[in-house]
């Protein structure tokens, strides 16, 4: 064991000493984040759980001799509970490799977030905002992507305050040359004020529908429009603001029916669908506290322009950091939600130290 234990650490000091050797700016970064909650459902089922989300990852830079500088990255999925599929998988996250110069940005080809999503994910779905700014749209098949491979994008440098991204991608059926998204983001800062506005387009989404019944799986396609607009304030006093506002709709084509015998997917999901969000919070920060607040909706689902009563959606939630070191924070944060008309309760203490 002794013998194992020193070879391992002999490869591993190996390893890291390349990036010296080879004159490469690598970096060895990530998150170790452990959380404990308790879930209830309508005051009942309470489920308590831990929750792993740590993860690895790998960045560097390289000043090439005939080419601008190559931007990598190789990030690992998180921990997880051990029972999803990707739980800890390197690569499974931001991947990428790219070139940067200062006269003209950023591009790069690979698995990242789009750039609607980078801004649906920070600021607007925290604390805890998530289960219905994020993923709690009630539009089947959904109306944008998160983490996307078969990415290119480029990120403009900062002209005087605005910035913008543009990215465009495959979508989720690869055996579908129709399946693909356009996206783009464009942020603009002054003073205390940050303003974001982002886009996303999607074609040839596959949506698959479960049939219980009949034990079988109903498709279609899509094809969706996502945007949204939304504003930071952050004040010398420690104040900040944010809100957020979110418009989704999806179009329907190309049905399937593995089974018509308990209603088509075209009966069900209908050819249009809509529905908005919106996210508001507020934060304040004295000396290594941090306590925030925030408020997110989402409208009732609309098939063919005729609400679906029981789809809206909100969420409350508070929390409160106390940073033990400047990389390094305890929180604790109390959430209520309403859900499709399920009361819902959450209480979560963690920790998160970041390297």
């Amino acid at each position: 064991m002794f013998r194992k234990s020193l070879f391992a650490v002999s490869i591993l000091t190996s390893v890291i000493s390349l990036p010296v050797m080879a004159n490469d700016a690598i970096e060895l970064y990530g998150q170790v984040a452990i959380s404990a909650y308790s879930f209830a459902e309508d005051g009942k089922d309470t489920v308590n759980r831990i929750e792993n989300e740590s993860r690895i990852g790998f960045r560097g830079t390289k000043d090439m001799e005939r080419s601008p500088t190559l931007v990598w990255q190789i990030e690992g999925n998180n921990v997880g509970w051990g029972d999803n599929e990707g739980d800890g998988q390197l690569g499974l996250r931001d991947t990428y490799a790219g070139f940067t110069d200062e006269s003209w940005g950023l591009i790069k080809f690979g698995r990242f977030d789009t750039p609607l999503y980078r801004i649906i994910d920070w600021p607007y779905s925290n604390p805890g905002l998530g289960n219905v700014f994020d993923w709690g749209s009630d539009i089947v098949g959904g109306a944008n992507y998160s983490r996307q491979s078969d990415q290119v994008s480029w990120d403009s440098p900062n002209w005087s305050g605005f910035s913008m991204t543009l990215a465009v991608g495959r979508g989720n059926n690869p055996n579908d040359s129709e399946s693909n998204f356009y996206g783009a983001a464009a942020h603009y800062n002054t003073g205390p004020l940050l303003l974001h506005a982002g886009y996303e387009y999607g074609t040839g989404r596959l949506v698959d529908l479960d049939d219980t019944t009949t034990e079988s799986t109903m498709s279609a396609t899509s094809d969706y429009i996502t945007y949204l607009t939304g504003f930071e304030l952050a004040f010398e006093n420690g104040i900040g603001l944010f809100g957020a506002y979110k418009v989704m709709s999806a179009d329907y084509s190309n049905y399937d029916n593995a089974d018509a015998d308990t209603g088509t997917i075209e009966s069900r999901i209908g050819n249009k669908q809509d529905q908005t969000s919106y996210s508001v919070g507020a934060l304040y920060t004295v000396g290594y506290w941090q306590f925030k607040l925030g408020y997110a909706a989402n409208s009732d689902l609309e098939i063919d322009n005729i609400k679906v009563a029981g789809t809206a959606d909100n969420v409350v939630s508070g929390q409160t950091i106390y940073f033990i070191d400047s990389n390094a924070l305890v929180y604790l944060r109390l959430k209520a939600m309403e859900i499709n008309e399920s009361d819902i309760t959450e209480a979560r203490l963690g920790l998160e130290y970041y390297f």
